[in-house]
């Protein structure tokens, strides 16, 4: 009960962060902190070459080693420790800022305090609170950097702290000055942090019913899914009976059926035909809505699944007499991933290249292996596809018009089911067509070989 009440805290405290989203921010952060502290020190020896700035440069130069070794640790941190929480993160990040704020005065006190504008690098600070902190907690942050500065300006200005002075103006003495200063510095911070919650609070509100709509959408896929499931298991046996009874009637009475009979039940066996064909697509496609590739995976060889396909979709390119080209630019290729989707992705897109296209055309099918993704090529020289259709097509029961003249028989879902098994890898599907000149499908698989 309580690790569900700390779960469900952390989703309505912070809806736009997980512990990937925590850890790129902390790794951009030591980036950054690198920069800081190389920008700093040269502008350090400039102060002193050619501005001749009188400030105590070695107790700079201290500070700046002490954060970078500081740094180095965040670095090492990062990158060894993989397995901790995200709140154990968030802590991290809390002392991040914390060590950066003090950090900070004391570069600030080094450097000139009151006179050196770079107390206003306190609002990166302010900032960086207000967008990864929710409610009132980075009001804490605010108070801490008002404090840190108020304590350096009094702290010059009663002499506990010795001042250096950069233009001699001798402002840290003026307490007139400074109270005007740290009043103006002060009503900056909170009104900073004020605007940057308020915009923190619209969006996390939105990012709330924004997930609560995508909640609902997946609940009505799901039951999307669950009907397309029964309705097909419930359909397949009777119009298999259907189909089974007609064909039998066909083989043993035909000869005994006048022609215009004959005709009407083949026609009705093609159609129970394509109603299976249906089903048989609508149970491909609700097990793609559930697949997850955190499931076992197997070891496959992407050439011979290639021989495959182009042996068993060679028998129709024969039958049309089309030119059936394979074209791979690797010897051999392993990589994890479900043959069986593999095979559906390729053979959808090769079967549909061979049907719409005329006889004596060619198809080509292209595998290449480019750095860390997988890519295929099916091109044809066939019917292509209109440019209003392009949007459409990989809509589920979606067929263009001159697809449904040329192949009276099609349900519509081997581009969805293909579109969705890409998907669920990581890939991506493209297409380009001209219409009476041909198409070319191009899907691209991030290469997963451990």
């Amino acid at each position: 009960m309580l690790l569900k009440n700390i779960i469900k805290a952390k989703g309505e405290l912070f809806p736009f962060l997980d512990i990937n989203i925590l850890q790129d921010r902390l790794g951009w952060s030591i980036k950054l902190r690198w920069l800081a502290i190389a920008g700093y020190f040269m502008a350090t020896l400039v102060a002193k070459y050619l501005m001749e700035f009188k400030i105590p440069y070695h107790l700079i130069w201290l500070t700046l080693c002490i954060l970078l070794i500081i740094n180095i640790f965040y670095f090492l941190v990062q990158k060894f420790l993989k397995n901790i929480s995200f709140f154990t993160e968030l802590f991290i990040l809390s002392v991040h800022i914390f060590v950066d704020l003090v950090f900070l005065s004391l570069l600030l006190h080094f450097s000139g305090g009151v006179e050196n504008p770079i107390y206003l690098f306190y609002l990166f600070h302010v900032v960086l609170s207000s967008i990864v902190f929710p409610r009132n907690y980075p009001y804490l942050f605010s108070t801490l950097v008002v404090i840190l500065f108020a304590l350096l300006l009094f702290a010059e200005y009663s002499g506990i702290l010795p001042h250096y002075s950069i233009f001699g103006a001798h402002l840290h003495l003026n307490l007139s000055a400074i109270g005007l200063t740290l009043f103006v510095f002060a009503i900056t911070v909170y009104v900073t942090t004020y605007i940057c919650l308020g915009f923190m609070k619209i969006f996390r509100e939105s990012k709330q019913v924004i997930d609560k709509q995508n909640l609902e959408l997946q609940k009505a896929n799901q039951q999307r899914m669950q009907f397309f499931r029964y309705a097909s298991h419930e359909l397949k046996s009777p119009i298999v009976a259907i189909k089974t009874t007609i064909d039998s009637v066909l083989a043993n009475f035909g000869k005994e059926i006048n022609p215009a009979g004959v005709d009407l039940l083949q026609r009705a066996s093609n159609r129970a035909e394509q109603m299976l064909s249906i089903i048989k697509d609508l149970l491909e496609l609700s097990k793609a809505q559930q697949r997850t590739l955190n499931k076992t995976t197997e070891v496959i060889n992407v050439n011979r699944v290639l021989d495959e396909v182009i042996a068993q979709e060679g028998v129709l390119a024969a039958e049309k007499r089309i030119n059936l080209i394979l074209d791979v630019n690797f010897d051999s290729l392993t990589v994890h991933m479900h043959k069986d989707d593999l095979e559906k992705i390729l053979r959808n897109l090769v079967n549909n290249a061979i049907r719409y296209t005329s006889e004596e055309g060619s198809v080509t099918v292209k595998a290449i292996k480019d750095k860390n993704q997988l890519i295929f090529q099916i091109s044809d020289t066939g019917i292509g596809i209109e440019e209003k259709d392009i949007d459409h097509i990989f809509n589920e029961f979606y067929r263009a018009e001159n697809a449904k003249n040329m192949v009276g028989m099609g349900t519509g879902l081997g581009l969805s089911l293909v579109k969705q098994i890409v998907e669920s890898y990581g890939g991506k599907i493209e297409v380009k067509s001209k219409l009476n000149e041909g198409s070319t499908f191009t899907v691209y698989l991030p290469l997963r070989t451990h």
